[in-house]
């Protein structure tokens, strides 16, 4: 049974970190579209904008959202090693963004508000990438360390 654990407890530190770390992050990217969808209909409600001025700052917070997430997740796993498995907020962002455009996109009458969406889910996507080009390297890279 010591050998078994010795043999693979790199695969469970692996797991434990893969698991707990994309699991916060996607409560936390969900947690936080979830936010810009209830500000969107507060903005609406209760500062009387209309639907298009409410849309395009709520999509300029999740842009920002999104970009607070790409660069916080890469420029924490450059300096902790054990922070370098998270892509779960790209799902999260890839989804939302697509029902943005999804549900809002009319070829024949384009509005600021769908170009912004688009260009946004086209980030995203070329972030995914990224972010999973980024973890395939990293994960070739380092060694885990199952004593920390």
């Amino acid at each position: 049974l010591v050998f078994v654990f010795i043999l693979f407890s790199d695969r469970d530190v692996w797991c434990l970190r893969f698991f707990a770390q994309n699991g916060v992050a996607f409560f936390a990217c969900w947690a936080a579209i979830r936010f810009v969808l209830t500000f969107n209909i507060f903005l609406q409600v209760h500062c009387n904008l209309s639907v298009v001025n409410a849309g395009t700052i709520c999509l300029s917070l999740a842009a920002v959202f999104a970009g607070g997430f790409f660069l916080g997740t890469n420029f924490n796993a450059t300096l902790v090693e054990r922070c370098a498995y998270q892509f779960s907020p790209w799902v999260i962002f890839i989804i939302f963004f697509w029902g943005v455009v999804e549900n809002n996109w009319i070829p024949k009458n384009i509005t600021r508000n769908n170009i912004i969406a688009g260009i946004e889910l086209l980030a995203s996507l070329v972030s995914a990438v990224f972010a999973l080009a980024l973890f395939t390297m990293r994960h070739r890279a380092s060694k885990i360390d199952p004593i920390v």
